[in-house]
């Protein structure tokens, strides 16, 4: 028994309990004498048999040692890394489970903390008819002849041959690169992939410059590759990318398509990582509103995905994004899909948005980091009465703050989750607001 902790819980013995629901990260929560516990890879439904692992004041955590009575939506999950890797979370239910459990996340979190009548404003999630191999970029991290993804709450690598989330010919260049001599220079690599094009990016993360002589005939194995980056990061941090990069193949940049436009992509640039799911979630965002011959502002607008994807019926967009780089993307692809209506913007949301609000804007849509968007942001929303704000959140507990910033000024009129990462306890939500 741990000292100062509830004498109702004995955190050496094991214990029975009937899984009840999950956490915001999928954890199954259980009771023990009323006490909160949450229990890894469990499903709701179930009856277990666990151990305590980790025992605080109000709550505890564990693990299964034996399943009583199996839930109707456990999945036998394909991953043979399953239990070891922490890449994914939800892979043990069923995936109509998943979809599910982050309905109910959504709709549980925007009534907690955005205080609406979520079950009659929150669409079930919308998922995908094929759930695997669906990321357009990977991350794998090197260290002493392994490559793969981290153990679950560790820094240590899982080395994978095979992952079912990540796309296969990315993580066979991986696996290429992590036989050659090069690889004990390397700390990181990035493979970007297009979806409807056969185009490749490879982000060579190394702590001093290699040389092109360094990665072999890599097209050669692998065709598709357009691009090959040397970025250079020799700092002792969690950072991913350093501050050089140099082009060893081609130009700093693929190409991909959405909604009939083409998107050059650069190693740097922010863009959706699932991208049939994105295309389903854009298309949402932009029927939210009736655009036509309206004046739309696309606040976080990254290389201007949404915002081109808006010109067509809008009568005038303009675009404001902090990342110079992303500008310039947003501009080059403005021209190359012949877009005249757009401008962007170089600068803080919060600070470029009183400068065009001066205008007649009838819209604002915005795609903010997870953070959300600043109060500054969103008071010159209600301070220039914007008729319609629809809100892309890829985090349900800022979206849910800021809602509730905005709900003196602005009703929710609905609210659609979409998984854009299947087997991941991660939601996007596209909401849409109006002035009351």
């Amino acid at each position: 028994m741990i000292k100062g902790v509830s004498n109702l819980i004995d955190s050496q013995k094991k214990h029975i309990v009937e899984i009840t629901d999950y956490t915001y990260d999928g954890l199954g929560i259980g009771k023990i004498n009323n006490f909160p516990l949450f229990v890894s890879n469990a499903v709701v439904g179930e009856t277990v048999e666990v151990k305590i692992t980790k025992l605080k004041k109000n709550l505890a955590f564990a693990e299964i040692t034996e399943i009583k009575t199996i839930g109707a939506m456990r999945e036998n999950p394909p991953c043979k890394y399953y239990d070891e890797c922490g890449g994914c979370h939800l892979m043990h239910l069923r995936y109509e489970e998943q979809l599910r459990f982050k309905t109910n996340h959504v709709r549980e979190t925007l009534k907690r903390i955005g205080g609406i009548d979520t079950e009659a404003l929150v669409n079930d999630c919308i998922g995908m008819e094929f759930p695997f191999n669906y990321r357009n970029k990977l991350i794998i991290p090197f260290s002493k002849g392994l490559a793969g993804l981290y153990k679950k709450g560790t820094h240590d690598i899982v080395d994978i041959e095979e992952c079912h989330i990540l796309n296969k010919e990315a993580l066979e260049i991986v696996k290429y690169l992590n036989k050659l001599p090069v690889n004990k220079l390397i700390r990181n690599v990035m493979v970007r992939n297009s979806h409807y094009r056969n185009e490749l990016m490879v982000v060579i993360i190394t702590w001093k410059p290699i040389s092109l002589s360094s990665i072999g005939n890599i097209t050669k194995e692998f065709p598709g590759i357009v691009s090959v980056i040397n970025n250079i990061n020799d700092q002792n941090s969690n950072v991913i990318l350093g501050k050089r990069s140099y082009i060893l193949i081609g130009e700093d940049s693929y190409k991909d398509y959405m909604f009939g436009n083409t998107y050059e992509i650069n190693h740097r640039s922010f863009y959706q990582i699932n991208t049939m799911q994105t295309e389903l979630l854009y298309k949402k965002t932009i029927e939210s509103v009736d655009l036509k011959d309206k004046v739309v502002v696309d606040a976080y607008c990254g290389i201007g995905t949404i915002g081109i994807s808006c010109a067509g019926a809008a009568k005038k967009v303009y675009g404001i994004e902090v990342v110079e780089a992303a500008v310039n993307s947003a501009r080059d692809n403005a021209e190359e899909n012949g877009v005249n209506n757009i401008e962007f913007f170089l600068g803080k949301a919060e600070e470029v948005i009183s400068t065009i609000i001066t205008e007649e804007v009838d819209v604002v849509i915005v795609d903010p980091p997870r953070k959300g968007c600043q109060e500054e942001f969103l008071q010159s929303i209600i301070d220039n009465k914007i008729k319609d704000f629809v809100y892309v959140s890829c985090n349900v507990s800022t979206l849910a703050r800021d809602i509730n910033f905005l709900s003196n000024h602005y009703d929710v009129l609905e609210v659609t989750p979409f998984d854009m990462f299947p087997h991941t306890y991660h939601v996007e939500c596209v909401a849409r607001l109006k002035l009351k």
